[in-house]
């Protein structure tokens, strides 16, 4: 696995991926929703377009979809986004790909915002593998992924332990040119390199990063730092933090600092 890992940096791609599942194959299967609580009022939609903003909990948010799909014709789907959103926010990620489901069977035109938001909880659920079924909706319904439909995923390959899985997908990124990596996608990737030890290959990407004209941030640094200071590497530790500090100008903060204190501890 380390030499295979070496080779991370040239961006030398010898695999490619299986072919996404089709969307008959997510295999998302839902109990029914919960009863609407009579207290609930049918007045949830005075405020027209902000009653999402209202949206404290799981029966409240059903109660909104249902009121939704009754509407004729049916809201645009940024409404239904953001109910998906309010949903996302207070973790119901499993009623959230519920509803999804329900907006394509109802004929809502969902969009690339639609299926980030379902991506992002497939892969909240460790099911980063239907977060892939979706990808291959994305481009079935001509739904151009961005940047954020990629790092979802790469997210979830790091939250699943599947690094070389992690490594593929990006070096696919860049070599194909499906989008320009961002901040938000290299920090994934150095997480993910530092939770497997390879602290080396994470600071190689750190370099990539700078060269490629995406700015490391405090948390590219932090994270670095802190898996330096896990192995002990007390010494490479303060030598990147100095560089931070003092050539890239980025102001450290607690995190920096607590990862510091417990290195020399």
């Amino acid at each position: 696995m380390m030499t295979r890992l070496h080779g991370f940096i040239k961006l030398t791609i010898t695999n490619t991926f299986r072919t996404p599942l089709s969307s008959s194959q997510l295999g998302l299967q839902f109990s029914p929703h919960t009863t609407i609580l009579a207290s609930l009022h049918h007045n949830s939609f005075s405020n027209g377009d902000r009653p999402y903003q209202k949206v404290t909990n799981l029966d409240h948010a059903l109660y909104l979809f249902d009121e939704m799909t009754q509407r004729q014709p049916l809201p645009s789907v940024i409404k239904f986004n953001q109910l998906l959103n309010a949903l996302t926010k207070m973790k119901h990620f499993s009623s959230c790909l519920h509803l999804f489901k329900q907006m394509s069977l109802i004929g809502v035109p969902v969009d690339a915002y639609s299926i980030n938001i379902a991506i992002k909880c497939c892969c909240s659920l460790f099911r980063t593998k239907d977060g892939f079924a979706l990808l291959g909706c994305c481009f079935r319904r001509a739904v151009v992924p961005d940047v954020c439909t990629f790092n979802t995923l790469l997210d979830g390959l790091v939250l699943e332990d599947r690094i070389l899985e992690a490594e593929i997908l990006f070096k696919k990124l860049i070599k194909q040119k499906l989008c320009e990596p961002d901040v938000v996608t290299y920090n994934t990737m150095i997480k993910g390199l530092c939770k497997f030890g390879y602290t080396d290959i994470a600071t190689g990407l750190l370099r990539l990063m700078d060269e490629r004209g995406c700015k490391p941030d405090v948390v590219a640094y932090n994270t670095i730092v802190d898996s330096l200071c896990k192995d002990k590497m007390i010494d490479d530790a303060f030598n990147l933090f100095k560089e931070m500090v003092f050539h890239k100008l980025i102001l450290p903060d607690v995190i920096t600092y607590n990862s510091l204190i417990h290195g020399l501890l």
